[in-house]
């Protein structure tokens, strides 16, 4: 959890429920705490985190990363991977009123994405983030966006209206609003960092009706 915007309760309890660990990103634990939720961990650099809570937690709950050079989710995927091999990582709160946060979430994920499954969760989107692969399952008109960070090259589709065979993308507007045909989406590249973002019919769709997300 961060500490942007949370989706609606419905939502997080349901991630919260498939979730075998629950970890705050600094003041993401405050997120947990006002939605009622346990903290098995909170890591960061505590600037803003409030005290009292920190003080209520289990001296092994609190895990002080005071680095200046990494996001607070940047230090909750590396905790994460000091403790797990190949991690399933759902991250919410994500969004918010800073364009900037959100943009320095996604090229954090990124960093991370050749050792970790991330996915970011809200009401209305799931962004995959994979190691030259992303595949999951979704209803027929879906719409999926292809997002490459700089060139991505060898992208392949399966499942989308407009597929790919190799072609490379580059920054832009190419990848976007595409429509899912068939399920599961399999969408593989050869180099070079993809971010694919899902859209949601209703909020939470993926999660509440029971599809694989």
């Amino acid at each position: 959890m961060l500490n942007g915007q949370p989706p609606r309760r419905e939502l997080l309890e349901a991630l919260a429920a498939e979730a075998h660990v629950l970890i705050g990103a600094d003041a993401g634990a405050a997120r947990l705490r006002e939605a009622g939720m346990r903290i098995d961990y909170v890591v960061g650099d505590f600037d803003s985190v409030p005290a009292e809570l920190l003080h209520a937690l289990p001296a092994e709950s609190v895990v002080h990363d005071p680095g200046q050079e990494d996001t607070d989710l940047e230090k909750a995927l590396r905790f994460a991977l000091t403790r797990w091999q190949r991690p399933q990582i759902v991250v919410v709160g994500t969004t918010g009123d800073r364009l900037d946060h959100v943009l320095g979430n996604v090229c954090g994920a990124v960093r991370y994405a050749d050792r970790a499954d991330i996915r970011f969760v809200e009401d209305h989107s799931i962004t995959y983030f994979g190691h030259r692969r992303v595949q999951f399952e979704a209803p027929v008109a879906t719409t999926v966006s292809l997002l490459p960070l700089g060139e991505v090259q060898g992208v392949r589709t399966r499942g989308l209206k407009w597929a790919l065979h190799g072609e490379t993308l580059t920054i832009g507007t190419r990848g976007v609003s595409n429509v899912v045909e068939s399920s599961p989406v399999s969408i593989t590249w050869e180099q070079g960092y993809l971010v694919v973002i899902r859209l949601l019919a209703t909020p939470g769709d993926a999660f509440l009706n029971g599809e694989p997300g």
